[in-house]
């Protein structure tokens, strides 16, 4: 019970910011120009590239894991299998988690040192690192409620974790996963420099609706067709959705430094990350629907 209200929280959490927000800046009118839908289109094909590799890796971790005890294991574009039997079997369900955890940290590390004037780039490896958290921390506050997913498997089936600990992790994800997206949410607007007052509260809403929100819904109807068939699993990026990005806009009014990207981000649509997408689209279908077995 205890961590589905935190859930709750991590769901209206940003709407009461959100309302407060608003309430605060009545009668200021935000300065026109802060964004355009350039920025919007190139974050948002760098959201879907982002997100379809991270997805990618953390199968192909879950195959690995199955591939290093001896197991015969298959890899599709939106799921995995295996054949066989070994006593490590559900420890190495939790790998997938793990590994996209990892990268995410690795991911948000790089990017502080690319030096991009056009901050593609940078923009991408952001993507990275925030789709290989928020995709990670929340599955184990989902085990604490379904001990029958992949982590859940791990953490209860193997590892023999009490319901009273798996509450604490919970609650604790919960949490942190709000912290992450408040950090992000600093991240993103630091591409605004061209173009908004970071001491206007209404320009920098603005703007991250542009580069995070509008960016990340358009990105998670791009992931649709990497996900079918079957329909059952276009629900994921839009789950990933709602339990994060509501957090990046609601913060976006908080007063903090910000240590502006100078880019170009405004001033045109970037082709290669689109050639990327598509390439990646084919490779799903391609190949990975088949089943590649390892």
């Amino acid at each position: 019970m205890i961590v589905q209200i935190f859930m709750a929280m991590l769901l209206l959490g940003p709407m009461v910011w959100g309302v407060f927000n608003l309430a605060k800046s009545k009668g200021t009118v935000a300065p026109k120009g802060v964004a355009d839908y350039g920025t919007l289109i190139n974050s948002a094909v760098l959201y879907a590239l982002a997100f379809n590799i991270i997805y990618f890796l953390q199968e192909l971790f879950l195959v690995l894991g199955k591939k290093a005890l001896g197991l015969k294991a298959f890899l599709y574009h939106n799921d995995h299998n295996w054949s066989g039997e070994h006593p490590k079997m559900l420890l190495m369900q939790g790998l997938g988690a793990l590994g996209i955890f990892l990268i995410g940290l690795i991911c948000l590390y790089v990017q502080r040192y690319i030096s991009d004037a056009k901050g593609i780039w940078k923009l991408f490896l952001l993507w990275m690192a925030f789709q290989g958290l928020v995709q990670s921390i929340p599955q184990v506050m989902i085990s604490a409620l379904d001990p029958g997913t992949d982590v859940g498997e791990a953490l209860v089936g193997y590892l023999k974790l009490d319901q009273s600990l798996l509450t604490v992790f919970g609650v604790v994800c919960a949490m942190t996963i709000a912290l992450i997206c408040i950090y992000f949410s600093r991240l993103f607007l630091a591409f605004g420099a061209n173009t908004i007052d970071y001491g206007n509260t209404l320009a920098k809403l603005k703007y991250i609706r542009f580069i995070a929100v509008g960016a990340a819904l358009l990105g998670s109807i791009l992931v649709v067709p990497f996900k079918v068939p079957p329909m059952r699993h276009t629900i994921a990026p839009f789950m990933v959705f709602i339990f994060s990005i509501p957090w990046v806009w609601s913060s976006a009014s908080m007063d903090v430094t910000i240590h502006p990207v100078l880019n170009d981000l405004h001033k045109k649509v970037y082709r290669l990350p689109i050639v990327f997408l598509i390439l990646l689209l084919l490779f799903f279908h391609l190949v990975l629907a088949k089943g590649v077995e390892f």
